[in-house]
């Protein structure tokens, strides 16, 4: 039991210090340096971009993609505000890590401090962990699939190329037993 409540407390311990933690920054869009909310996740910039594009469609947004920007203008995310924004997303690949940045936009009065604003934003992608995650399994299965496609073509082809050799190993075992008996016969008339 003691063994199972140390497990626990330790995987319980890991998860919270290897989560991935959002914060504020700045990054460069219309030519000019903007205030923003990001995050780093230890996957490529491809899983990070569907895991984004499938919550949002959970959300029932579609977005745009604009000077390397995926933009959801006019919008409301819930988890953020009531308030429509505009949010501008951007994946920064570097290396096998992925930096995902959150830009807010908005023209008018928006609910809630701009503190607060920032702190849900924040929570928003960090609860989109889970999201990329299930992003890098699919990614991973769809990669194992094609994989393994490739290799039944490869075993496909070796099996026929198997039977074509065996093919002409018969009949070329008929002609040497074809010239074995033709040299008996010979022999024979010696």
């Amino acid at each position: 039991m003691k063994k199972i409540l140390m497990f626990l407390a330790l995987a319980t311990i890991t998860g919270t210090v290897f989560a991935q933690k959002a914060q504020e920054g700045r990054i460069q869009y219309k030519k000019t340096d903007e205030p923003a909310i990001l995050i780093t996740y230890d996957y490529p910039a491809a899983v990070v971009d569907n895991a984004l594009k499938a919550k949002m469609a959970d959300l029932q947004l579609t977005g745009q993609n604009s000077r390397g920007f995926l933009v959801y203008k006019n919008s409301v995310i819930s988890a953020i505000t009531s308030s429509k924004l505009d949010y501008s997303f951007k994946t920064q690949p570097q290396g096998s890590k992925t930096t995902l940045y959150l830009l807010m936009e908005g023209s008018g009065s928006i609910s809630g401090d701009a503190a607060v604003l920032a702190s849900r934003a924040k929570a928003f992608l960090e609860d989109l962990n889970g999201n990329v995650v299930k992003s890098n399994t699919i990614f991973q299965i769809k990669k194992q699939e094609a994989i393994m496609v490739d290799e039944e073509k490869k075993l496909n082809t070796l099996r026929e190329n198997y039977n074509a050799l065996d093919q002409k190993v018969k009949a070329q075992e008929k002609i040497v037993a074809s010239q074995k008996s033709i040299l008996e016969d010979l022999k024979a008339k010696n």
